[in-house]
């Protein structure tokens, strides 16, 4: 009984190791920030719509989606932006790091 207990332990502690490290490696980051200075670069597919100089932890500032993302949501996130520059609003982005990549999961227009 006593190997039996030390076995569920020790895989308990294994698999909480483990949650914890996949969870951190998918942390989302989010920020809120003036789209003024940034760039929006539209690539051939499929790559699509690229940020540059946002406050993103990526080299240059660069977000951008998973390539293939569908053509509605590049056009989405497009108009937001324009939006929000001529508006003078604040943007919010949520991206995840994989690999030297930022990519784009989630953004919005923040409303005065």
């Amino acid at each position: 009984m006593k190997k039996s207990a030390s076995r569920s332990i020790a895989l308990l502690a294994c698999t909480s190791f483990a949650a914890l490290v996949a969870g951190v490696a998918n942390a989302s980051t989010t920020f809120e920030s003036y789209t003024t200075a940034w760039s929006v670069q539209d690539y051939p597919a499929p790559q699509g719509v690229v940020l540059w100089h946002t406050p993103s932890t990526c080299t240059a500032g660069q977000l951008m989606f998973n390539q293939g993302e569908s053509q509605e949501r590049n056009n989405r996130l497009t108009a937001m932006i324009i939006a929000a520059k001529t508006a003078n609003l604040k943007m919010n982005i949520e991206y995840n790091v994989v690999g030297s990549s930022c990519i784009i999961s989630d953004f919005g227009i923040i409303g005065s």
